[in-house]
């Protein structure tokens, strides 16, 4: 079978739907790493729900652990609270609250096994690394989704299930109804929530939790709206609802993750796009004291600005946005600053804005070297940043692969699911391994290097000129000159283009020790696996 037919059985493998509901209401059960709720009446019509009414729920874990997790209003006479599933066996709960009618509650339920990847952590043996909570090592392939979760754009199921397709695992999303907006999460009045697009939310976020449980969201609550950040700085209870409000209904849900703003100018002038760093550092530190389940927290600051909070408690995830991070730099700079945080490249170009010459190499090239340089990078297609238009058809939510078959987008994703596909076959992850560039004569933009006790990986990126956004691949044989350590190395290369291994033209196996000249057995870029038994 040839490998594009084995990636489509994949990809429809991957597609298909849960067989139970992931998030479970009232249930005397609950699947583990997924959500369990309770919803409590209140006949009580005093005072503004969202202000004057408190209530908290104490889950205890089957080891004894204590949660406290703050409930949220439902509408009409109801409010909730969500359990995040993470250890098997019996569960409590009860509430505690300022209205009788919700005080006092408690009941029990059991959290049965599941196949749920869970949540997204740091990896427990690298921290530069992530993985879910079932173990595996999360291969971050992000793409930018920002209105998939905006009530009025119509094509958000054809994203989402042709995201999955493509292989991408990580989408970036925001709350915005317009891009510089937040205004539809409020009522008119400001005096609470428009419930109604809240609903929608989360109805987008559980068909992708049932779906495609593997696929993690970077929630954006306040997307690009500067003087919501501002109002939140400055004491207004209705900004500052939006992230409590949010954290209390979608933070125990496995597949979220959390970045407070989206491309700001973080410094001391209060321009149009300008906000504090005071005012993210309150903002991140007001989310992480509430935070009950160790949901991802991070923040996004605008092109070459790099990140202002690397030292900051509350921050999981260094997010970075730049240009032609073809080499890595940023990524490497930031793994040297950082304390033992994962390091994102979530913006470079796009494949519609600031877009490059040849799509295909370039996020093919840009991925690899963020990987290889120890972080992780994310993809944009089309303006998901506007709002769909039946006659624009570039920008809103639309499936990546019908934008691609319709010709309003170059294939920069081809080769992404080539990725996976290598450390699937070869059975490898990027766990324990560092940058090293030096093995391959400190040239980022010709040879990327990443090391373990037993494999080094070497990515021979054969670019036609040294300027990024105009360099396609050369269709010539790449060559490399490693130094390489003791051992007797098992030598093997792999196309990213195709997803075809290849076998050395010489020899299978050299001995290390020395400085070894490689030449790819095809032309184009390629990457050199070597193995240690």
């Amino acid at each position: 079978m040839k490998p594009r037919t084995l990636l489509v059985l994949a990809a429809i493998l991957i597609a298909s739907p849960s067989p139970a509901a992931n998030l479970v209401r009232g249930t005397s059960t609950a699947p583990h790493r997924g959500v369990w709720e309770i919803s409590l009446p209140l006949d009580d019509p005093r005072g503004n729900p969202f202000f004057d009414v408190e209530v908290k729920f104490l889950f205890t874990l089957p080891d004894g652990t204590e949660v406290e997790a703050e409930g949220f209003f439902q509408g009409g006479n109801r409010w909730a609270g969500r359990a995040y599933c993470g250890q098997v066996g019996p569960w409590k709960w009860q509430s505690a609250a300022n209205r009788p009618g919700l005080d006092g509650k408690r009941g029990e339920f059991v959290v049965q096994p599941s196949e749920l990847p869970g949540k997204l952590r740091k990896h427990p043996d690298d921290p530069r690394q992530f993985a879910y909570d079932d173990g595996q090592w999360f291969l971050h392939l992000g793409d930018t989704g920002y209105r998939y979760v905006t009530a009025t754009e119509p094509l958000w199921q054809q994203y989402i299930d042709e995201a999955a397709q493509a292989g991408f695992n990580k989408i970036r999303t925001w709350f915005c109804s317009g891009r510089h907006d937040v205004g539809a999460l409020f009522a008119p009045d400001r005096q609470g929530l428009d419930l109604a697009y809240w609903d929608e939310i989360e109805r987008r976020l559980v068909y992708a939790l049932d779906k495609y449980p593997h696929i993690q969201f970077q929630l954006i609550p306040y997307g690009e709206d500067w003087p919501e950040l501002r109002h939140y700085g400055e004491g207004d209870r209705a900004a500052q609802l939006v992230a409590r409000y949010a954290q209390a209904r979608f933070s125990a849900f496995p597949n979220v993750q959390w970045c407070i703003s989206n491309d700001g100018d973080v410094g001391p002038a209060e321009g149009r796009r300008t906000v504090a760093p005071a005012t993210i550092e309150r903002i991140g530190s007001d989310m992480r004291a509430r935070e009950p389940w160790g949901t991802l927290l991070t923040n996004h600051q605008k092109r070459f600005q790099g990140y202002s909070f690397v030292d900051a408690d509350w921050s999981d995830i260094v997010t970075l946005e730049d240009r032609d991070q073809v080499a890595g730099e940023l990524v490497l700079k930031y793994r040297a600053l950082s304390k033992d945080d994962p390091v994102v490249l979530d913006e470079d170009r796009y494949g519609n804005y600031i877009s490059p010459r040849h799509d295909r190499y370039f996020f093919r090239r840009l991925m690899w070297a963020n990987l290889l340089s120890g972080g992780h990078a994310t993809y944009g297609g089309l303006n998901t940043y506007e709002p769909y238009s039946a006659t624009n058809k570039l920008q809103g939510m639309h499936g990546y692969r019908t934008a691609v078959q319709d010709g309003r987008l170059d294939d920069g994703a081809a080769d992404f699911p080539h990725i996976r596909r290598l450390f699937d076959e070869a059975g490898l992850t990027l766990v324990g391994m560092e940058p090293n560039d030096a093995m391959g004569g400190n040239d980022g933009h010709a040879v990327k290097v990443i090391a373990g006790e037993k494999a080094v990986i070497a990515y021979l990126q054969n670019p036609d000129s040294r300027t990024p956004e105009t360099a396609n691949v050369a269709e010539t044989l790449a060559t490399c000159r490693l130094h390489l350590p003791p051992g007797d190395w098992r030598i093997r290369w792999y196309d990213p283009r195709t997803g075809r291994w290849h076998a050395a033209p010489d020899r299978q196996q050299i001995s290390g020790g020395y400085t070894r000249d490689f030449k790819s057995p095809f032309a184009g870029d390629a990457v050199l696996l070597l193995s240690l038994p």
